[in-house]
């Protein structure tokens, strides 16, 4: 079976977005299913190329000529139009390419309209999933507000994509409730949810040589890894740990990554306590095992918004699955995750107070911090395994194919007996069999 999977973006960009599509594509290459990529202009190539990434062909797409005209491409609908034509067009001829038998289009909304447009032209089924809300993304960047035209459109373009695939999937229960409650049939809406490579993140001694660098022998280390955006909530982070230094100087925080709030975290660091704080900027993709060996506590203190309520990350899961202690603020999307006092700690996402007490009680109890490190990659192979949830695209692919047939054949008599049903698959064009 051949998949084109339609992405935003993918590696060699770092992001929740690329890994989750890295993991999907790993485990369908050793199910036997044959995954082709093809990303938006969003990836930045502007060019219409093919590379092999670890053994997968990753085509490339470019920006519409209309994007470079001056004002009227603002005009509402107008560039989005030009995005789906161009990605539309790209498509048909990837996937012919391929011969790809399903086409799997994944968030945003404008990649859904594209492999809709494409899938109806090659008669091909396909699917749509929803990994977050773009318009909730925008508000969260600050690049609109609720409700605002902006909102609203691609609002109204995610519920063209969700009602015109042939399935759609959500990555979190949280959406996957919101989506029900307001009307979308459950029978077309399937849950997959965020899952880790327990065989890549698995427990490991920590890494002699960051140890050296950043001085950690005998510092108990706190940390995050992930895109410093402000949902993130790290001010927070920031505020607690120099809470903490006023009594202790066993700790360092270690924040591994990049982003928007960089300046803003690095501003609110007393200058007397910056060697307790670790900025790394942005780290390559084979470094984030090395980064969770030295991090004894975890910490992810998003903040409420509508898109953190309603999405999950797998930056928790990586860590729950190296056996890291992990503490999460109470939103939607990251309660899903982490089971409080058993496999992690979940706290209020306003209350500074209690989040420090459980990182204080997290530093003084190594025994505690490893037992529920165990508990949490436990229960990270029963349940967020992308060996097992891989599975469950076999399933949906299977079930969209032979939904298509049906209705491709509907109306056709079928032949009577085995030979002549024989006769008759042979006589089809070579793209209407499903290929295994």
């Amino acid at each position: 079976m051949k998949v084109l999977h339609v992405l935003d973006h993918s590696l060699p960009y770092l992001s929740a977005y690329s890994f989750r599509s890295l993991y999907l594509i790993s485990q369908q290459r050793q199910m036997g299913i044959v995954p082709v990529v093809l990303t938006s202009p969003s990836h930045e190539s502007n060019e219409e190329t093919c590379e092999l990434l670890q053994g997968v062909q990753h085509h490339r797409s470019k920006w519409s000529e209309f994007y470079y005209l001056p004002q009227p491409r603002f005009i509402p609908g107008l560039r989005h139009e030009a995005y789906i034509a161009a990605l539309a067009k790209r498509t048909i001829q990837v996937a012919q390419e391929c011969e790809a038998d399903l086409i799997h289009a994944h968030s945003p909304a404008l990649n859904g309209l594209a492999a809709r447009r494409a899938a109806k032209h090659l008669k091909k089924p396909w699917i749509y999933e929803l990994r977050y809300y773009e318009q909730d993304a925008a508000v969260d960047s600050g690049q609109t507000s609720y409700y605002s035209l902006r909102y609203n459109l691609a609002r109204w373009f995610e519920e063209r994509a969700l009602k015109q695939a042939d399935l759609a999937i959500t990555t979190s229960t949280s959406m996957q409730k919101e989506l029900l409650a307001r009307g979308f049939s459950s029978r077309k809406l399937l849950e997959v949810p965020e899952g880790v490579d327990t065989r890549v993140f698995h427990p490991r001694p920590p890494d002699a040589e960051l140890l050296e660098r950043h001085q950690l022998e005998g510092k108990t280390v706190i940390g995050f890894i992930g895109s410093f955006f402000k949902y993130e909530g790290l001010e927070r982070l920031v505020g607690v740990m120099n809470y903490l230094l006023r009594e202790r100087r066993d700790i360092k925080l270690i924040l591994a990554g990049a982003g928007e709030m960089e300046s803003q975290l690095r501003a609110r660091v007393p200058r007397e306590w910056s060697d307790h704080f670790i900025f790394t900027g942005r780290i390559e993709q084979e470094d984030i095992l090395r980064y969770y060996s030295v991090i004894d506590i975890c910490v992810y203190p998003r903040l409420s918004t509508r898109m953190t309520e309603l999405t999950t990350s797998i930056r928790p899961l990586e860590a729950m699955s190296m056996e890291r202690a992990v503490i999460g603020s109470n939103v939607g999307g990251m309660a899903e995750l982490i089971k409080h006092n058993k496999t992690g700690f979940v706290v209020e996402t306003d209350d500074k107070v209690t989040l420090g007490a459980t990182i204080s009680h997290l530093i003084n109890n190594s025994s505690e911090r490893k037992e529920i490190g165990k508990r949490a990659r436990a229960q990270v192979i029963k349940q967020r395994d992308w060996a097992n949830i891989a599975l469950r695209y076999a399933d949906i692919y299977q079930r969209v194919l032979s939904t298509k047939s049906a209705k491709l054949l509907k109306g056709i008599e079928a032949p009577a007996t085995e030979k002549e049903r024989q006769s008759w698959q042979e006589s089809q064009p070579s793209e209407s069999r499903t290929k295994i």
